[in-house]
């Protein structure tokens, strides 16, 4: 397939609040002249070295792959609409990279080509990158879902010489909106999916909104982050597999009471490696400064919420400086005796956290390292976790789903709680004073969109 980038005139009437249907308008006495717009079409394989125009708006038909050797630019204030009815995808493949920078001010925009008002969850595919970084499978490779995607399409993992500061690119103040779809049962796209992504590649500023299934979603890798949001998507926030060991800072999760995966549970973390461990590479992301907010316990909030943060079978994790509330169940589970035994001879860490859930702070299942939910409360506790009564109580300026603001009010518990003594936290983090995703400053202005739906990207 060769890559096609194909010009299409469009025009908006002045009344309209279309994204793309656009028309000129006339009346009895004078012709309204409507300046046009011209929007393109992207497809196919890019080898080269492809720039976009940010005077323009794309549209993303069908799995548009960036191939060994070729480079996508997309500049600042860039709007790439995926088709609905291709289920359009935008897939980096080893060797190839993305170099997308949008600004505070004028971030780049992955949305839905539906109109204003008709957008919808999962209405195209989403964005993948694929990397040479670690994977643990038994020969350092893995492919997208099995191959679902069809022949040779994101293959990723650096196999037995893995190099772990691969460079895939960068991807900065960007939204990547209404994206994430089932391919097949089990098999989904997510809004970003990092497949065995090297550090050497740049993330931060992200935004994942109205996802059809998990927000961010990391197979493997290595790849460090920055200021993500996850918004109101159907499944995981944040979804951990093949033995990802990258760190991360500032992460918002932001559940939907209505909005949940009718297939499985949805939660603001997913650790869990469905997959055997080769190698004794278990996934470890590092984590600190996040805030979770989970979706409450209203009679409107659907079953299938689990808890905020699950440790999962044969992974472990280093989770500090945080606030994890308003789970629908539990803040933190344990669904298996691993992940508890990897926390209590500290091979994973649960430190300086705030936490509140609406069932329970703290849950188990099939655990024998702690004897009782009690047992293992009073380990947290002497590690800087702190549980609160209430939402409220852990001192958010505002929680609403629709006007989130994460800053802390004067007195909050989370200003001055944080700290970054672990071993883990040393390298690679900014030694903040505040647990949670912000402090005073909201670095979400001006670049996160909170109602997309709502927004016409059809002309500048």
């Amino acid at each position: 397939m060769k890559f096609r980038l194909s010009t299409i005139l469009a025009v908006s009437a002045l009344v309209s609040t279309a994204a793309l249907n656009y028309s000129c308008s006339k009346n009895d006495n004078t012709d309204i002249v409507v300046p046009e717009k011209k929007q393109e079409i992207i497809e196919g394989e890019i080898k080269t070295t492809v720039k976009l125009d940010a005077s323009k708006t794309y549209l993303l038909r069908g799995y548009v792959r960036v191939l060994p050797g070729g480079s996508l630019e997309i500049p600042a204030g860039t709007v790439i609409m995926g088709e609905k009815s291709s289920k359009a995808a935008l897939i980096v493949e080893m060797g190839g990279k993305i170099k997308a920078n949008g600004t505070a001010s004028n971030p780049i925009v992955f949305t839905s080509d539906q109109s204003v008002g008709n957008k919808n969850i999962g209405d195209w595919s989403g964005v993948i990158i694929c990397g040479k970084s670690l994977v643990n499978t038994a020969d350092g490779t893995a492919q997208y879902e099995g191959g679902v995607l069809g022949k040779d399409v994101a293959k990723y993992g650096g196999g037995t010489n893995p190099d772990l500061n691969d460079n895939s690119g960068e991807l900065t103040y960007a939204r990547i909106e209404y994206a994430g779809i089932a391919i097949e049962q089990d098999k989904e796209i997510n809004g970003l999916t990092l497949c065995g992504v090297g550090k050497g590649t740049k993330l931060h500023h992200i935004m994942v909104s109205y996802g059809g299934d998990d927000s961010f979603e990391f197979f493997g890798g290595s790849v460090d982050a920055t200021h993500l949001i996850a918004y109101r998507g159907v499944d995981d926030d944040f979804d951990f597999d093949q033995g990802f060991n990258g760190k991360l800072q500032y992460g918002i999760s932001i559940k939907d009471p209505v909005v949940a995966d009718a297939a499985g549970t949805s939660r603001g973390i997913e650790l869990e490696n469905k997959g055997g461990v080769v190698g004794n590479v278990y996934s470890r992301p590092v984590l600190s400064n996040f805030t979770f907010i989970g979706p409450g316990n209203g009679a409107n909030v659907k079953t299938q919420h689990g808890a905020s943060v699950h440790f999962g079978q044969n992974s472990r994790m280093v989770l500090a400086n945080s606030i994890i509330v308003g789970a629908a169940t539990s803040a933190v589970e344990f669904n298996t005796d691993f992940p508890a035994k990897e926390l209590k001879e500290g091979r994973s860490v649960l430190a300086n956290n705030i936490v509140f859930g609406n069932k329970a702070n703290y849950s188990m299942k099939d655990v024998t390292s702690f004897a009782t939910v009690a047992d293992l409360e009073t380990f947290v506790s002497n590690v800087g976790n702190t549980m609160v009564a209430n939402v409220d109580a852990a001192g958010i300026t505002s929680t609403s789903l629709n006007t989130p603001n994460l800053v802390l009010k004067t007195g909050s518990p989370a200003l001055g709680k944080a700290k970054f003594d672990l071993a883990d936290l040393q390298a690679g983090f900014d030694k903040v004073t505040f647990a949670g995703a912000m402090g005073t400053e909201d670095w979400t202005k001006g670049w996160a969109n909170w109602d997309p739906q709502n927004t016409n990207y059809g002309k500048k």
